[in-house]
């Protein structure tokens, strides 16, 4: 269950009671439990046999918009179609069959969750509900042979009337639109990246809020990333300015490692006190400091884009001109400081120049024309090898239920299998399934003993379906009310889903304890089994990150410095496999961050490498310089792209790759042009590029050491 508050009003709280308790919350809880009650009234109507998959089916297309409750509700019917289809087929032919009717339901749950993991979003999610409505029917309708078609129907329409519940509820009652959130969602996130790209320029300002600054920023990216999916199913000009949508997450994840250079870079400029060119670059740093701070704090800034980009704007212009008159002093001064200096400006410049964009494209992404032009994909990183393990523990979980069923004759093993199936929604995508899934265990536990509780205490009290909906409207609401708090957000989620489950009867009432018990004994049963699994067979994004590291670092690196393509496609390449995994990284985790930071920094190394690749092309660079740089890059792309797993073999290697670049630069300090002539200022451009470089063997080594052996 997905639940994105990201933009509501402030909440308002009791004191030592922290829930929201806002009207907006307060509306959507309540249409959330009518949305329920007329999704139980219908299926009683229609005298379906589990009603309660109407009721469930509302709260699990719980979402924050409309776009994204009708995202998901339309993968969940398909899903569901698909697989109840199947399931059919399968149970015909293979009811009478146990060996291969076990084969077949772990050949689907292979294939949906194999699925799953190379998609994203609701795409996801939509192969899990396969996998799980499949595993269902499949075993429901080998029961009864004769009657699996019609299990089928009636669980692909108890489904679908949760789906239209739930639509009609998100869509005719306070509706909130996903490109609303988004809009706002954009507009937030540009005022922290400006936050974040002032803080950089900040010399006051401490690694640790830098760091903190960030890790905030890749979470609303996220968050952003999966926003953008949803407003896809609202309208025809959402569609259409997807691609935007994905640039303009690109640029998000450019800032981010522009800045974080910056910094650092800074804090060395700013320790050579006694340079002259330090007391010159500090005023024009604290104006664009003040500029960006000013827009950071301005809430309006991002609903007037013109002037938004004129203030920018004018920050890059005060930053060329310092730059130009450091260019003047090429040949004049030492080219170390001069190189600092000049590296800081041109990054600085960079940053500015993609907040200038993002509030671009910001603008033109809410227009009713459609802009063309920019479609690009998205790479699918996730490795097969780890998408097959993930759907192979799926399938091995099935299995080792199966066996249990068949060697206790259990007379309620499908409800083992229905656990099974519910608790690996939680074990694809996330490289800890364990932090959701125990939690999800004990809401289960406890919506299991409090329906008990309901159902042996209080349904013999209630006469009639009227009774009925008043007293679920005094549940649902309040649990409501906690599904919108982010705080109890998932907990109150996954109680609320097993306990409408488990508590919603047919329609004649016919209480047994013992059978009640035993069904939720299975379910817990199965959830267990498939969290033994999840923890007995991990399986993380490390085959992706594998396979990020190694085309960064063996191909795309190397290309930039061959130049076989322009490096600005192979930095955006980079950032498009950075996106791809962010769901998956915590910069809380030491060895997630640092692989987050090492990613970030390749992009901005690809871009510089690129730039000494035009540096070698410029016929202002004397020939010396240009010698040493090709002999020097060519150097370079040979050895990362031959670059040794072993850790001892890949340590030397790198050092040779350090030694190639301060090669380079030694070879630069070695020429003696005219002072402020364009020679000068083609060998002062070219060292700054080879200062970000070397930079980059001291900063991002950790990363530069991981191996990713197999």
């Amino acid at each position: 269950m997905v639940t994105d508050k990201a933009e509501r009003p402030r909440s308002r709280h009791w004191p030592g009671f922290p829930v929201d308790l806002s009207w907006r919350n307060l509306v959507a809880s309540t249409r959330l439990a009518c949305a329920a009650v007329a999704a139980l009234a219908i299926a009683y109507w229609l005298e379906l046999p589990q009603p309660q998959w109407a009721v469930l089916t509302v709260y699990l297309l719980t979402q924050s918009s409309a776009g994204a409750a009708f995202a998901k509700g339309t993968f969940r019917l398909l899903g569901t179609v698909i697989a109840a289809s199947c399931a059919v087929i399968c149970a015909k032919l293979f009811a009478q069959a146990p060996i291969p009717l076990v084969g077949t339901a772990m050949a689907w749950m292979f294939v949906c969750y194999y699925g799953a993991t190379r998609m994203s979003n609701f795409a996801a999610y939509g192969f899990m509900l396969a996998g799980y409505t499949g595993l269902l029917v499949l075993f429901e309708g080998a029961v009864d042979p004769n009657n699996a078609w019609q299990v089928a129907v009636d669980r692909t329409t108890e489904t679908s009337i949760g789906i239209a519940c739930a639509t009609l509820a998100n869509a005719l009652v306070l509706p909130v639109y996903a490109g609303a959130q988004l809009r706002a969602l954009m507009a937030g996130t540009f005022s922290r990246l400006a936050d974040y790209a002032a803080i950089a320029l900040t010399s006051s300002t401490g690694i640790e809020n830098v760091i903190r600054l960030r890790s905030d920023m890749l979470r609303a990216v996220t968050k952003f990333d999966a926003l953008r999916s949803y407003t896809m199913f609202e309208a025809r000009e959402m569609r259409a300015n997807d691609a935007v949508l994905r640039e303009i997450a690109r640029e998000f994840l450019t800032v981010l490692s522009v800045g974080r250079g910056l910094y650092v870079r800074l804090a060395d400029v700013r320790g050579a006190e006694g340079e002259p060119l330090t007391a010159r670059l500090a005023p024009v740093l604290e104006a664009t400091s003040a500029t960006l701070d000013a827009i950071a704090h301005n809430p309006n800034a991002f609903e007037n884009p013109e002037r938004l980009r004129a203030d920018l704007a004018m920050a890059r212009r005060r930053l060329a001109v310092f730059s130009r008159e450091i260019e003047t002093l090429a040949g004049e001064a030492p080219l170390a400081p001069l190189a600092n200096t000049a590296l800081v400006a041109r990054r600085a410049i960079k940053m500015l120049r993609g907040l200038s964009l993002v509030a671009l494209t910001g603008q033109a992404t809410f227009r009713p024309a459609a802009p063309s032009g920019m479609a690009r994909g998205r790479p699918r990183l996730a490795e097969r090898r780890e998408a097959v393990l993930q759907g192979a523990r799926a399938a091995l979980a099935v299995l080792a239920l199966c066996l249990f069923w068949y060697a206790t004759e259990w007379d309620h093993g499908i409800a083992g299998i229905t656990g099974l199936a519910l608790m690996s929604y939680q074990c694809v995508n996330t490289d800890d399934p364990g932090k959701l899934g125990w939690p999800y265990f004990r809401a289960v536990v406890a919506a299991c003993f409090s329906a008990y509780v309901v159902m042996a205490f209080v349904y013999p009290w209630l006469e009639g379906f009227g009774m009925l909906a008043a007293f679920l409207l005094l549940v649902l609401v309040p649990l409501g009310i906690l599904i919108g708090t982010p705080r109890f957000a998932k907990t109150a989620g996954t109680f609320t889903i097993f306990f409408v489950a488990c508590a919603t009867t047919g329609n004649v009432y016919d209480p047994d304890p013992l059978t009640f018990a035993n069904f939720c004994f299975g379910l817990v049963v199965g959830m267990f089994v498939c969290l033994m699994a999840a923890r007995l067979l991990p399986v993380t994004s490390q085959a992706s990150r594998r396979l990020a590291y190694r085309r960064t670092m063996h191909q795309l690196l190397p290309e930039a410095a061959a130049g076989p393509r322009p490096a600005r496609r192979i930095a955006r390449e980079i950032v498009d496999l950075i996106a791809a995994l962010l769901p998956h990284l915590s910069s809380v985790r030491q060895e997630d961050d640092v692989f987050l930071r090492g990613m970030l920094g390749s992009a901005s190394s690809a871009l510089e490498l690129g730039r000494l690749h035009q540096a070698v092309a410029d016929p202002a660079l004397p020939p010396a310089g240009r010698a040493a740089l090709a002999a020097g890059l060519s150097r370079f792309a040979a050895i990362f792209t031959a670059l040794p797993e072993r850790a001892e073999s890949r340590h030397e290697a790198l050092e040779l790759g350090r030694a190639a670049i301060g090669e380079m630069w030694t070879a630069l300090e070695r020429l003696d042009p005219p002072a402020g002539s364009p020679a000068a200022r083609a060998v002062l451009d070219a060292a700054s590029g080879l200062r970000f470089l070397l930079d980059r063997f001291e900063l991002d080594r950790a990363f530069l050491d991981q191996s990713f052996s197999s």
